[in-house]
């Protein structure tokens, strides 16, 4: 018997009562335990009450009615994307690398013994019987401090290390390239002639004279040399130096250097002593009072009269200056001249480098010792240090004398201290 569909309001009937038996179903029968093929099932269940709940009739009849209806084509399934989560930014942990405290004491940037250095170079071809000259702790002042703290190594050889040896080679090597590069176009510029060695140099050899010097740089290495004609056994007479006799010195040197990269410099720490130079210093008639009546000069710069290297003149940071009195004639006078020396940072020296001395207390100073010292002529001096840097006051004696003479200079000691500023 054929039935026909229903239509109209009859099958409007028809999808609600179907919707509410399904509703039913779901909210009175115990959930079963779920099988894999349930789960395939409650999805098509879930799918037709969705279909439903919106009175889609053409949706319901192309899912639920038989043939003779044809099916419409089913609509491709959107599938809505889920919204992706942001990625949220990772902190990343900063760290700022701390930078690795120095060696309180500083050391040169070609860091080998002068016996070393010697030997690695060639010295005993030009000095026979050679050995380093070292003086020893009673000799370490503030300009061989300030060698240091400039990294520089500085050496010399005579024959059997004799002090006083009339012949002499001397190095120095600085890891101050640029500097030197500057120092050396000036030279260049002067008239002096290119040894040929390395990035740049300038040698001279003056005719009539008994040295040649050398100023060479090859990367970031500034080294200068000395070589002091060698006189002859029998007649004195000296040898004739020319740029050949110290070039193979000069060339060794270079190609030990060649391996070797500098250091990070040694840096002065913030806060240390200093003195803007000579025309700061205590006045004569300050310095007068302070060790007792005796009458002195201005102080003069006792760097002005030494001979200075191009490294010594750029790289070197000391200071020297000197008071001079004359004693009546017939008379001889303790302290009749008092020199001062500083290096600012070299607080690191008395003590250290130097003999200690005996404490003493100096009003200013962190520390302070006295001490004498006799050859060829005695001499007495004042190590102080003030705020990270040395002072060393130092006075001649032509008279007997004892560490008394040497505390007659610390109320000048403290009239410099209070002469300078910390940094």
């Amino acid at each position: 018997m054929d039935v026909e569909p229903p239509v109209g309001d009859d099958l409007n009937r028809m999808l609600v009562s179907m919707k509410q038996q399904v509703l039913q179903r779901a909210a009175t029968e115990p959930p079963a335990k779920p099988r894999p093929w349930a789960r395939r099932h409650l999805g098509l269940t879930l799918g037709l009450v969705a279909l439903l709940g919106i009175g889609g009739a053409s949706g319901a009849l192309a899912l639920v009615l038989p043939s003779p209806f044809e099916a419409a084509a089913p609509a491709s399934p959107t599938s809505t994307p889920e919204p992706s989560a942001t990625p949220r930014a990772t902190a990343t942990p900063t760290f700022t690398p701390t930078a690795p405290e120095q060696d309180p004491v500083p050391r040169p940037a070609y860091d080998v013994d002068c016996a070393t250095l010697g030997d690695q170079i060639g010295v005993g071809q030009l000095v026979e019987d050679s050995a380093p000259l070292t003086w020893g702790p009673e000799h370490f002042d503030v300009t061989n401090a300030a060698y240091l703290q400039a990294g520089a190594l500085t050496c010399s050889w005579t024959p059997e290390g004799y002090p006083y040896a009339e012949y002499r080679v001397g190095v120095t090597v600085s890891p101050a390239g640029d500097r030197g590069r500057e120092w050396i176009s000036g030279l260049r510029e002067s008239g002096l002639a290119s040894l040929g060695e390395g990035d740049v140099s300038a040698v001279t050899c003056p005719e009539g004279t008994i040295f040649c010097n050398t100023s060479v740089v090859a990367g970031p290495w500034w080294i200068e040399t000395t070589n002091y004609a060698r006189p002859d056994a029998v007649t004195g007479e000296r040898e004739t130096l020319t740029p050949d006799t110290i070039r193979p010195v000069v060339q060794a040197l270079l190609s030990e250097l060649a391996t070797v990269t500098p250091p990070r410099p040694w840096l002065v720490p913030d806060g240390a002593w200093q003195v803007s130079g000579c025309e700061a210093l205590p006045t004569p008639a300050v310095m007068s009072e302070a060790v007792g009546g005796v009458t002195y000069e201005a102080p003069r710069d006792l760097l002005e009269e030494a001979p200075l290297t191009g490294i010594r003149t750029t790289q070197l940071k000391e200071g020297q200056c000197a008071w001079q009195s004359s004693p009546p004639p017939g008379e001889s006078q303790v302290l009749s001249d008092i020199s001062v020396g500083w290096i600012s940072g070299g607080g690191w020296a008395p003590g250290t480098a130097t003999t200690p001395g005996t404490p003493v207390q100096v009003e200013g100073a962190d520390r302070a010792s006295v001490q004498c010292y006799e050859e060829e002529g005695a001499s007495c001096w004042v190590d102080v240090v003030v705020g990270d840097s040395w002072i060393r006051l130092q006075g001649s004696v032509f008279s007997e004398y004892s560490e008394d003479d040497a505390r007659r200079l610390i109320p000048a000691a403290e009239a410099i201290i209070a002469a300078g500023t910390r940094g």
